[in-house]
């Protein structure tokens, strides 16, 4: 990376240079999507970019659970613990593995951002954010996003300091929607836990049973890491100092790790949360809402109105 300028490889610079050097600015944008964000004042500049290549090799160590008392035996009848990444506790963590998912999220967004403030721009739109394996435990993060400029203040109003450039994933018509209701877009944030719980007696016992019914340890286990995926969300949107929280996306997934003898098992789950900070800007003019919509609509045949009596 001895080559690098500014935070950006050579291959960035190079992208920047031909995008600057052209009279037609690239865009992700459908034609409704175009249109949407020309009617609050927005306009394309280019296409963005950031990428960051992370080995995710050390998750953390098991949940030990299954032996605080020597060979496996103490805990022997007993329901395991639910345990996230966030506790901290003297339980297994994956708070190794959060901590560096968070790093490499965050970082293929500042690089993507980076090359949006080189083209002048004043926000980034539509950013999707993707998570790729490429060999062993090497994961690509990447991000793409079309970057835009403030033609009319008085919809967008223009960051007050140079280089501050706000990012969302909301599509082209969400992201006009918020700005013409008054709100604008402040950056992308991330949630992410990895709940742990052993598989006990009554959780195999669960799993395995023919008779439908509610696998608990599961239902506890999935909890876990949704409530504390969405308790980082919201701090790090406080941390921002927004004003509104729009949660975007919920993604969830389950894996199960090798855990102590007699085929002993830990089952994870790891929830993922991504939303768009707003913030109300001031002084702006809240779209008034149109006419009360048809709630009703009968599917029966008027009645026939009654003949109109004529005079003798």
């Amino acid at each position: 990376m001895n080559d690098w300028i500014d935070g950006l490889p050579p291959a960035a610079h190079d992208r920047i240079a031909r995008q600057k050097a052209g009279h037609t600015a690239g865009s992700l944008l459908s034609a409704p999507a175009a249109a949407s964000i020309q009617s609050a004042g927005l306009v394309p500049v280019g296409e963005v970019f950031g990428c960051v290549v992370m080995n995710l090799g050390w998750t953390g160590g098991g949940c030990s659970w299954w032996n605080t008392g020597g060979f496996g035996m103490s805990n022997m009848g007993n329901i395991s613990p639910v345990t996230t990444s966030g506790d901290g506790g003297k339980y297994g963590s994956f708070a190794p593995y959060v901590n560096a998912f968070e790093r490499a999220w965050y970082g293929s967004l500042k690089r993507m951002m980076v090359e949006a403030v080189s083209l002048g721009a004043h926000g980034v739109l539509g950013v999707r954010i993707v998570r790729r394996q490429l060999e062993g435990s090497s994961w690509e993060f990447s991000a793409l996003g079309t970057a835009v400029r403030s033609v009319d203040p008085a919809l967008s109003p223009i960051p007050r300091t140079q280089g501050e450039v706000w990012s969302t994933n909301l599509s082209g018509e969400d992201c006009a929607a918020a700005i013409l209701s008054g709100y604008q877009p402040r950056e992308l944030v991330l949630g992410v836990s990895v709940s742990t719980k052993h598989e006990d007696w009554q959780l195999r016992q669960q799993r395995s049973s023919w008779v439908n019914g509610e696998v608990s340890g599961m239902t506890h286990l999935i909890q876990a890491a949704r409530d504390e995926s969405r308790e980082r969300l919201a701090a790090r949107a406080t941390h921002s100092g927004s004003a509104e929280l729009a949660v975007t996306s919920m993604g969830l997934s389950e894996f199960e790790t090798v855990c102590g003898g007699q085929d002993g098992r830990d089952l994870h789950a790891e929830s993922i949360v991504v939303g768009t900070t707003l913030l109300s800007i001031p002084g702006a003019r809240r779209r008034q809402s149109g006419a009360t919509a048809l709630t009703i609509l009968p599917l029966r045949d008027a009645p026939p109105r009654p003949a109109r009596r004529t005079g003798a």
